[in-house]
């Protein structure tokens, strides 16, 4: 006879597995999760706000967890077009259920991959047959454990860290588990596609405003930034598209950027269009860490071209001189270009960061010492802060701020143990993806790259919700490619030896 708990487990992996009988067992386990949203209600009088965004949290993540299991492709493109479209959702229901800051909405992909990673740990089929893998699952542990670090201002702020911080792992692992070169694929044509959307979005708030709905968000302390005072306009705030926050705006453009570029590269010069769009856009966004990183992305993807490792080293340096000049150039240029008083201030802003990168307009010497103190802080305190310190978790308790770069936050909330083992991972990942490049000259491992290399330091951002997820994902399936292709070549080797 089986024991109790073994009952319990057996009912979860059954409830987990997601079959067409068992859809209504799914909905069920809900219900006392919306019968707590309701008890809100009672203690908030009139106030129907918190138990409506319960449920469309519920009912948005149960879509897409059933969407996940019978197709891999559909579930991650709906998760992440919902992340795109999760900041104007917040702000469309500010009318009828006003501001929350704490809002549930943004936990769906937190519940989605959730379950997913409880169903592979009750399946035990946690997937470790990689060698990154190994090291991302003792990572895990390592973050588990610092849920419960006193430092970072209350558990409250360690089960933050699990949203921000581990949900990203957790895509990692359903890219191992079930990713695919189609799906991958299909991502990349996604991903142009939305940040296309994203450009036009973020340009019509950059020259014909905000709403009223995104004003009284932006007053009521939204996630966007101001960037100066304009004659005859007043303050002027930077672009947020349809996502929460201006950073996060800035990255998914810069990803549309990376995928387009290489669709280029690889002879679709259909592509070019939306690149050279999104490109303006980034500009218009008065972000010189986004043109930075934009110029890296250029530079390295143009140098890995080379045939051989030997030639990648030369072809690297001439495209950083050809970047930097045509950077420059560019920038003199631009200075003479008559221009909207939205565009002079957004433009002189670029201008002035990027051309005195460490002067007094610049903000670039405040990042490198943030990051820096970030590093030796997490050698002074080796066992680290906690996994919520540094994210916006903080504000449910006494945590701290963040370095603004994920290395150095490593450091921070997991001490040098942690942060030391999470760049190897880093490294050890694009290593890993630029080896399968050399060999195969696959566009996926290209398009990886690109998408590393241009989020280099924000792979792992909690307030980036849609590209941390994504990112991940694909991270986790190209793991599983890569796996699966030196498989097949150690086999072809057997074979031909016997």
């Amino acid at each position: 006879m089986k024991r109790p708990s073994l009952k319990i487990i057996n009912y979860f992996k059954l409830l987990l597995n997601c079959d067409k009988n068992n859809i209504f067992l799914l909905l069920c386990i809900f219900a006392p999760v919306l019968m707590g949203a309701f008890t809100d209600l009672a203690r908030a009088g009139d106030s129907f706000s918190l138990p409506i965004h319960y449920v469309i949290t519920i009912f948005v993540a149960i879509i897409i967890y059933i969407s996940l299991q019978f197709s891999i492709t559909i579930g991650v493109i709906a998760m992440f077009i919902y992340l795109i479209f999760l900041g104007w959702l917040r702000r469309s229901l500010i009318p009828s259920t006003g501001f929350i800051s704490n809002d549930p909405i943004i936990l769906v992909s937190f519940v989605v991959s959730g379950l997913s990673f409880i169903r592979m740990l009750l399946q035990r089929k946690i997937p470790k047959y990689t060698i990154v893998s190994k090291y991302i699952n003792i990572l895990m542990a390592m973050m588990f454990l610092e849920v419960l670090n006193p430092f970072q201002g209350g558990i409250a702020v360690g089960f933050g860290g699990v949203i921000f911080r581990l949900v990203p792992i957790f895509w990692y692992l359903i890219g191992l588990d079930r990713g695919r070169r189609d799906t991958v694929s299909k991502i990349g044509v996604t991903i142009v596609i939305f940040s296309t959307i994203e450009t036009f979005v973020g340009l019509s708030q950059t020259f014909l405003g905000f709403s009223e709905v995104e004003k009284f968000w932006i007053a009521s302390g939204g996630g966007t930034q101001i960037v100066g005072s304009v004659k005859n306009i007043g303050v002027l705030y930077r672009s947020v598209g349809t996502l929460l926050s201006f950073s996060e705006y800035v990255y998914v453009l810069l990803l549309g950027a990376a995928v387009s570029w290489c669709m280029v590269i690889s002879k679709k010069y259909i592509y070019l269009l939306p690149f050279t769009i999104i490109v303006i856009a980034l500009v218009m966004s008065s972000s010189r860490g986004s043109i930075v990183s934009l110029i890296v992305m250029l530079v390295t993807t143009m140098a890995i071209q080379g045939k051989n490792y030997r030639s990648w080293m030369p072809r690297l340096f001439l495209a950083v001189i050809l970047a930097f000049w045509g950077l420059t150039f560019s920038l003199e240029k631009a200075k003479d270009i008559e221009k909207s008083d939205q565009a002079q201030a957004l433009i002189g802003h670029q201008i002035q960061g990027l051309s005195d990168p460490f002067g007094k307009a610049s903000t670039g010497g405040s990042h490198i010492s943030l990051v820096v103190n970030a590093i030796l802080t997490g050698f002074t305190n080796p066992i680290g802060f906690g996994l919520g310190y540094g994210t916006l978790a903080s504000k449910l308790g006494e945590g701290g701020a963040g370095s603004e770069n994920d290395y150095s936050d490593m450091f921070l909330a997991l001490g040098f143990p942690g942060g030391v083992l999470y760049v190897f991972i880093c490294f050890r990942i694009l290593i890993n993806i630029c080896k399968y490049w050399h060999d195969t000259r696959d566009y996926l491992a290209l398009m990886s790259i690109a998408i590393l290399v241009i989020c280099q330091g924000q792979w792992i951002s909690g307030a980036h919700y849609s590209q941390s997820m994504i990112l991940w994902f694909i991270v986790g399936s190209m793991d599983r490619i890569i796996w699966l292709y030196r498989k097949k070549e150690k086999e072809i080797y057997s074979h031909d030896r016997k």
